[in-house]
């Protein structure tokens, strides 16, 4: 039995809570990984995991194995990337990003980095549903937004501001509200993934206040809220890194400059046995100063 394979299977099983799961992530069969986590229990005289047909949960030796199981692995790991490549970087980096964030700034982050580190591979996976780092074999997740899981490993990169814009015709056809106040009599194009859609928060005399709203159009995409309100259908309050040069064109104009709305920041989050890794630190660092640039 190679140890290794044990190890590196036992590992996978945990991180993404089934033997289906883990097979996916290494490209094998799950009765391989079966096979390779019994030979191992075998071989260590112990049982690691509890498994019925419904759940499985680790042994009390099996947590105390895991945590080294990890160690090694990882070491192994980043002995491999400091003799592989003429830069000491290689092998996967696996990203999960927002849809259009990733199709725009993360991929050209990606292929600028590729051509740097030709010995890494970079896989992005795009959606606007937020994955399990663990379950889906994810180095790092970029997401935008505040996070409500503390277990991660969070770095900054960026972040963007809330801006409330409507299209010159529906000024034209509607009016120019002049303080958020007066959205209650307006059309209002609403996303999601904010956390309250219904309400659009401020900055108003110093204090913070949430602002009711209502319209037709509903949808979890800010691109695809930018869609009726470039024709005129509503005002929309968008996240500025999806607006692209709309208002330098005239496409639309900006509502309430002078009263600030939320600022959200870009975020890599990564599990804890991911973050030392050379190549995914790297990538951390390169999208970093891309999106700082």
């Amino acid at each position: 039995m190679d140890r290794l394979d044990g190890m590196q299977s036992f590992v996978a099983v945990v991180e993404t809570g089934s033997f289906a799961a883990a097979g996916q992530r290494l490209n094998i069969s799950n009765k391989l990984v079966s096979k390779r986590v019994a030979q191992l229990e075998n071989h260590l005289g112990m049982t690691l995991l509890h498994r019925t047909t419904r759940s499985m949960s680790l042994t009390h030796e099996g947590e105390r194995y895991l945590e080294g199981a990890r160690r090694v692995l990882l070491e192994l790991e980043q002995l491999d990337s400091e003799f592989e490549g003429s830069d000491g970087l290689s092998g996967i980096v696996r990203v999960a990003a927002p849809l259009t964030y990733g199709d725009t700034a993360v991929a050209s982050a990606a292929d600028k980095f590729v051509k740097e580190h030709p010995n890494v591979t970079v896989e992005l996976d795009l959606s606007d549903h937020q994955v399990d780092l663990a379950k889906g074999g994810f180095d790092i997740a970029i997401r935008i937004g505040d996070l409500s899981d503390s277990s991660l490993i969070v770095r900054k990169l960026g972040e963007t501001h809330m801006k409330v814009v409507a299209a010159p015709s529906y000024i034209a056809r509607h009016g120019k509200p002049e303080h958020p106040i007066h959205l209650g009599e307006h059309i209002c194009i609403r996303d999601s993934n904010n956390p309250d859609p219904n309400r659009w928060p401020f900055q108003i005399e110093g204090q913070q206040m949430l602002v009711p709203v209502t319209g037709p159009f509903l949808a979890n995409s800010p691109p695809a809220c930018l869609v009726p309100t470039l024709t005129g259908q509503g005002i929309f309050i968008c996240p500025d890194i999806f607006l692209g040069d709309t208002l330098e064109t005239g496409h639309l104009v900006e509502l309430f400059a002078g009263y600030q709305s939320r600022t959200l920041p870009i975020q890599a989050v990564q599990l804890p046995s991911a973050f030392r890794k050379p190549r995914v630190k790297a990538f951390v660092e390169f999208m970093k100063r891309e999106i700082g640039s």
